[in-house]
């Protein structure tokens, strides 16, 4: 998974950069004209809540990678270079202030609407050109479907709220097209706007794009405090959990992904899968021979397993299940699988 991350102004995309991915800011702040990678571990309590009852040799949490890039500079080959790694991106952060918000967002919605709309008219451009009866038919479906997603960016409209059916979708997949991309807003704010939702719903209603509010000075103190501290801190202050946390949940979601869990004495560890996958698919992501030599996967809940207490409970309970390769994994199922080599 990589998420590329920018934003407006001074809006503290290489201070997140740095809490999600441990980089040292200063070292950051050095390079503002590049792009840079780092890998962020999602936390997730679920797997800290297994850590504890296994007490296993080694715990792993799923990672996203995460690329912050320089700010998107209205021309030149600086805006090329931020657009032609945009193009790569699964998923797009985009981070903003409270006073900025709305600007910034339709600043950086119009410079995503006219890359597409630049494409859409070199590929008409191009269609035009091609007069070979071989190919006639094809031509005219892609003619057509550009003619429609160039009127609705001439709009000014992001292809994300169009309608298009599943065959358009699939189509369109093939041009890496900017508005298409999952993308969610990161609102800088003070902590004392932490729970003002009014700006999260204009967001929600204008664009129809997941948002979070986070104070990153808070966000860096929870991060300095071991598990049990952070825990005990956030009730203080009134916290469900923390935004890097929320955040890093919503780039899930918005990449359509799932965590399965495996446990045990040597290590717990969370894998991350599409959601939809059956258990092979699953079981790739471990290890490609899982998938070619199937025979098996054992599955329990999370759920159940916290309920009960033990995999002893759970299997007395006749919540402990055998499944085959076709079985749809769903988060937080807890597997282990048979296989032959």
């Amino acid at each position: 998974m990589k998420i590329d991350i920018l934003g407006g102004p001074q809006a503290g995309q290489a201070e997140l950069f740095s809490l999600l991915t441990g980089l040292v800011l200063d070292t950051i702040l050095q390079k503002p004209l590049e792009i840079q990678q780092g890998v962020c571990e999602v936390r997730d309590s679920r797997i800290t809540r297994l850590k504890e009852m296994y007490n296993p040799q080694k715990t792993a949490y799923a990672k996203i990678e995460y690329s912050l890039l320089p700010a998107l500079a209205s021309s030149g080959p600086a805006k090329t270079q931020v657009l032609n790694e945009l193009k790569n991106a699964d998923e797009i952060c985009f981070v903003t202030k409270d006073e900025s918000a709305e600007s910034d967002i339709n600043q950086f919605i119009s410079e995503l609407v006219i890359a597409d709309l630049m494409l859409a008219e070199k590929r008409l451009e191009n269609l035009a050109k091609d007069q070979k009866k071989k190919y006639q038919e094809t031509r005219e479906k892609e003619q057509a479907l550009m003619e429609k997603i160039k009127v609705r960016l001439d709009s000014g409209k992001p292809l994300s709220l169009g309608d298009h059916n599943e065959e358009e979708r699939k189509a369109l997949g093939l041009y890496q097209l900017y508005t298409l991309k999952p993308v969610f807003i990161v609102i800088n704010s003070a902590e004392d706007k932490l729970k003002d939702n009014a700006l999260l719903d204009l967001i929600s209603d204008e664009y129809n794009l997941p948002a979070i509010r986070l104070s990153l000075d808070l966000e860096r103190e929870l991060l300095s405090l071991p598990d049990e501290d952070r825990r005990d801190y956030m009730k203080e202050v009134g916290l469900l959990e923390a935004a890097i946390d929320k955040m890093n949940r919503l780039a899930y979601e918005g990449l359509g992904m799932i965590s399965y869990f495996t446990v045990g004495e040597d290590e717990v560890r969370a894998w991350s899968t599409r959601k939809g996958s059956n258990a092979a698919e699953a079981g790739a992501v471990i290890h490609t021979d899982i998938s070619k030599g199937f025979v098996r996967a054992e599955m329990f809940k999370y759920k159940d397993l916290i309920e009960l207490g033990t995999e002893a409970k759970v299997k007395e309970s006749g919540k402990f299940h055998l499944k085959g390769r076709d079985y749809i994994v769903e988060d937080a199922d807890i597997l282990s699988f048979r296989f032959n080599v």
